[in-house]
């Protein structure tokens, strides 16, 4: 149920609740009803109103239960599985009142359009409990640091530089493919308070990036992930991925990645709020990068945003982790954070910027140099990104960005800079 629908969901809920209000002198309703009974009705209301839906139901199932005929009780009692996510019973409640001859106009007029909307929702969520989206990704960029390899979140400490080691600028071209497959159960899970649906996500996936005439780093991943996650719409949603990477550096096996990382989402009013965290061991093939064997540890929290009706969004987060290699030397540990905003700045098209700080400090001691390495990075990116909705180039999306990166170490040789320029034509199907 994506957010528009829980959008309409919620100003039909409210709009409904109001009309049946006009309802409350129908069927022996509150002049006739006991004390305790009224007071157990407006109980329900105030529970279902602060998302106790399940306790709010238990509440009018005891007020039905002792006047079977107090129909006001028993929209209620509709509008309270709706929100539960049972659409089966919120259409029963609402069918024994429309099917009562008593039932005035105005009140079968609302209970009709309720129905409907039932039926609309119960659709949505049991039309595919099994979906597909293959995915791919053309693009070309331009390197002016090459040899600095990949980052250290692929290579712990990043590649071994030498005295006196030059910038190489090459082009490369990169491609990327996937396929993703989502399980979404029709079931409706009672954990706490809060309905939730369930889904399993498994994907596999092809990188790579070939440079033109450094095809020593040229780099190849294959990728495959999967895991179940929990869905309470419009309140929080949840997953854990499990994924292993198989990492190639020019044509030669590098390196195989296993993970774990969960990750929990709280949903506020045009914000969220998340934790993520993540446990990966990385096991090396090649002689040349013996004692890089290591368990990498991360945790954090991030934040976003939409203003202006969601035209504008920022984001901002941070994290530390900790990484406890074989050899000492590519041991760290640090933190990092980040900030940035994604703008609508023309029809199907957004510009947006990113800024990052990223600080290590290691614990073994350079080779030549005696020392142990301390350094930070600075990240810069800007870029664009513009989707076609008709036309030759229908439902592609072409992307492009440029991205700074400036390294800062004790260690001189490991003092760099960096950038990055890219452009990519991506499509999901």
């Amino acid at each position: 149920m994506n957010a528009g629908k829980l959008g309409t969901v919620g100003l039909f809920t409210r709009t409904t609740i109001a009309a049946m209000m006009l309802f409350a002198g129908f069927s022996q309703a509150s002049a006739q009803e006991a004390t305790d009974t009224e007071k157990l009705f407006k109980e329900g209301i105030f529970l279902r109103e602060q998302g106790q839906v399940f306790s709010s139901i238990e509440a009018f199932e005891t007020v039905l239960s002792n006047n079977p005929s107090l129909h006001r009780a028993r929209l209620e009692l509709a509008v309270a599985y709706f929100r539960a996510l049972d659409y089966s019973q919120a259409s029963k409640q609402a069918q024994k009142v429309l099917d009562d001859p008593k039932t005035p106009e105005n009140v079968r007029l609302a209970v009709l359009t309720f129905l409907a909307q039932i039926k609309r929702d119960e659709a949505a969520l049991t039309a595919k409990p099994h979906t597909w989206e293959p995915s791919i990704s053309l693009g070309a960029l331009y390197d002016t640091n090459v040899n600095v390899g990949p980052s250290g979140a692929t290579l712990p400490g990043g590649l071994i530089l030498a005295p006196g080691s030059q910038p190489k600028e090459d082009w490369a071209g990169v491609l990327q493919a996937g396929l993703t497959h989502t399980y979404n159960s029709p079931l409706v899970l009672r954990m706490g308070e809060t309905p939730a649906r369930f889904i399993w996500q498994t994907s596999a996936g092809l990188y790579h990036k070939g440079y033109f005439n450094e095809g020593a780093f040229d780099l190849t991943a294959l990728t495959i992930a999967t895991g179940p996650g929990f869905i309470a719409p419009g309140k929080w949603r949840s997953k854990i991925n499990l994924q292993v990477d198989d990492l190639y550096l020019g044509g030669v096996h590098l390196a195989m990645y296993t993970s774990i990382a969960p990750t929990f989402t709280w949903q506020f009013n045009n914000g969220e709020l998340t934790w993520d965290a993540m446990a990966l061991q990385k096991k090396f093939k090649r002689e040349v990068d013996i004692g890089r064997d290591s368990a990498f540890y991360t945790t954090g929290v991030s934040y976003g945003h939409l203003f202006l009706q969601g035209k504008l969004a920022a984001q901002g987060g941070a994290h530390v982790f900790t990484e406890d290699a074989d050899d000492s030397r590519f041991t760290n540990r640090g933190w990092e954070a980040f900030l940035g905003v994604n703008a609508t700045t023309w029809q199907n098209g957004s510009v947006f910027g990113r800024y990052s700080y990223r600080k290590a400090k290691y614990d073994g001691i350079e080779p030549v140099f005696n020392m142990s390495r301390n350094e930070y990075e600075n990240r810069y990116e800007i870029g664009f990104a513009h989707n076609f909705k008709e036309g030759l180039m229908k439902d592609w999306k072409l992307s492009g960005s440029w991205l700074r990166s400036e390294n800062h170490s004790n260690v001189s040789i490991y003092t760099y800079e960096r950038d990055v320029t890219s452009v990519n034509l991506a499509r999901s199907f």
